[in-house]
């Protein structure tokens, strides 16, 4: 009889299971866990607990992120030395921009004023004494000698003949007085080998009488209609170390006080001393 042999008893169709599938109503579908292996309720649990340590490792390295889901018990605090070194370099870097205030505010107080670009010098000479000298055409350049004796007269000639000179630099130059009249100037310079001859020269060179060294009109270098010397006019002499300068001054037409005009000549030559630098 179908009845009497039962279909729960020969097992045509396999042991029943009886385990977390059969017993799980809804979470039966599917094979069933093995043994010890952790069931959807475990995996969850895990999941949690994973998520709470990654939102601590979140929050531990990204400054100002709160944890999600973390009880405050998890949370370890900040490092405490870690926000004391930014507070420093902070500092730190507030002190180097004031630094950079107050040296740009010093400089501003301290800083040189621009100077107007100056112009390029003018080639025209400017007067720098009462007299305006220029060059005489007829002597362009300074003319030199080794031998002095030779352009020399009377006690000066004979010194100079015993005590040679080392070099005699001689030019010629004009300017006007204040009635225009040209006046020509002779600069002698009269280089001796030691400072005690240049000194005897000078001392005889002052006195009247003694002779002189020629100037250009007297030696013949410059032709001047109406003037055969230029050592009636005003005479000056000066040492410098190893240099005598002799310089004479002296016009064509003189004026009608002889005195006078000699004082005038005189003031020219004293004034013609700067004209030493165009020669040596």
């Amino acid at each position: 009889m179908v009845h009497g042999s039962g279909v729960h008893g020969s097992g045509a169709q396999g042991p029943v299971v009886q385990g977390p599938v059969a017993q799980g109503g809804a979470q039966g579908v599917g094979a069933p866990y093995p043994q010890g292996a952790p069931g959807p309720a475990d995996t969850a649990r895990m999941r949690r607990s994973e998520m709470g340590q990654l939102d601590s490792l979140l929050e531990s390295s990204e400054p100002g992120r709160r944890p999600v889901n973390v009880k405050p018990g998890n949370v370890k605090p900040r490092n405490a030395s870690s926000g004391s070194a930014k507070k420093g370099w902070l500092l730190k870097g507030a002190g180097l921009v004031g630094v950079a205030v107050v040296s740009g505010l010093i400089w501003l107080v301290v800083m040189p004023k621009e100077t107007p670009v100056s112009s390029p010098p003018s080639t025209t000479s400017k007067p720098v004494g009462e007299f305006t000298f220029a060059r005489s055409p007829q002597v362009p350049e300074a003319l030199k000698d080794s031998q002095c004796a030779s352009h020399a007269y009377g006690e000066t000639k004979t010194f100079l003949t015993a005590t040679p000179c080392q070099q005699l630099t001689r030019g010629l130059f004009t300017t006007t007085t204040p009635d225009g009249r040209t006046v020509y100037t002779s600069v002698s310079v009269v280089r001796m080998k030691s400072l005690d001859d240049a000194t005897k020269l000078k001392e005889l060179t002052s006195r009247d009488g003694t002779g002189n060294v020629n100037d250009l009109v007297k030696d013949g270098a410059v032709q001047v209609p109406g003037l055969k010397s230029l050592g009636t006019g005003g005479f000056a002499a000066r040492q410098q170390d190893r240099d005598v300068v002799i310089i004479e001054s002296d016009t064509v037409q003189h004026g009608a006080d002889e005195a006078a005009h000699n004082a005038l000549m005189k003031k020219v030559s004293n004034d013609a001393f700067r004209l030493v630098s165009e020669l040596v």
